[in-house]
């Protein structure tokens, strides 16, 4: 049991409190277990605190903004491959829902990263660079810039010899930015890289996101595009989006209400 606590932990510990534990993946530390003078167990995790929406009267703040941006990100993604939808809609309306769906990511990505940088006392803009959610926030939403020079392509008749470079190369760096970026919010939340933890809702949440960048990972691979312009495989392409997609829409949905206001800033253990 340690009896000072470290100088440099991510939080701050009260006076008198002994320091049972401090646990992370690699060098960051992403969860503390320390014992008040009055006796009372507490840990503290890094998502944990930061995902609570403490300020907020009625619990709907920027945890919950930031899943419904997702959501309703998730879901124009989840209808833009289904062929019944674009048939429905046109191929002008698709791919708009499409672009649409990324300018929503882009808003909840910023969303993420703005959570992580006000706990650091910035307002709009933050380097955090020993903070783990600060990598998987930064990641993410340059991953959803690439997305939206991708869906802003997909509006206009691109020619042939450009769709490398204008539609599937933003596409790829997009999905390779998701897939990095979920990986470390899964360790961030199971403070180690891989972690089985099925009876907590942040395991559920970040899971289902690791494997919905595996999907639009898949869905890039098929959705490159050779020199006459044809998809690779526009089966895989579709399915990866339409897959991936709804794996983010039920996690975003389980965010939501992972922001609910606890009794203590910290659960107790």
């Amino acid at each position: 049991m340690t009896t000072t606590a470290p100088a440099d932990l991510p939080i701050r510990i009260p006076a008198g409190a002994t320091v049972v534990s401090v646990g992370g993946p690699g060098p960051f530390v992403t969860e503390v277990r320390y014992v008040e003078a009055g006796g009372r167990a507490v840990h503290w995790t890094a998502r944990g605190h930061r995902k609570a929406d403490r300020a907020s009267r009625h619990w709907r703040g920027l945890t919950w903004w930031t899943g419904l941006m997702f959501t309703l990100g998730s879901a124009c993604f989840v209808a833009g491959p289904v062929p019944a939808y674009a048939s429905a809609v046109g191929a002008p309306a698709d791919a708009m829902t499409f672009f649409i769906g990324s300018l929503l990511f882009t808003t909840a990505g910023y969303l993420t990263y703005l959570q992580v940088v006000r706990e650091d006392g910035h307002r709009w803009v933050g380097w955090m660079p020993h903070n783990l959610g600060f990598w998987a926030a930064v990641i993410q939403l340059a991953g959803t810039l690439y997305f939206n020079v991708t869906t802003f392509a997909g509006l206009f008749d691109v020619p042939s010899d450009l769709q490398d470079r204008v539609v599937w190369r933003p596409d790829a760096l997009g999905s390779v930015c998701f897939l990095v970026a979920s990986a470390i919010a899964f360790a961030e939340a199971g403070h180690r890289w891989f972690s089985w933890r099925p009876g907590h809702r942040d395991w559920h949440i970040t899971a289902l996101n690791m494997w919905g960048s595996v999907f639009f990972g898949l869905s890039a691979v098929g959705a490159h595009v050779d020199s006459a312009g044809n998809l690779s495989h526009a089966t895989l392409a579709n399915a990866g989006t339409f897959l991936g997609a709804v794996c983010f829409l039920v996690a975003s949905v389980l965010m939501m209400g992972e922001g609910r206001p606890r009794r203590h800033d910290a659960a107790q253990s």
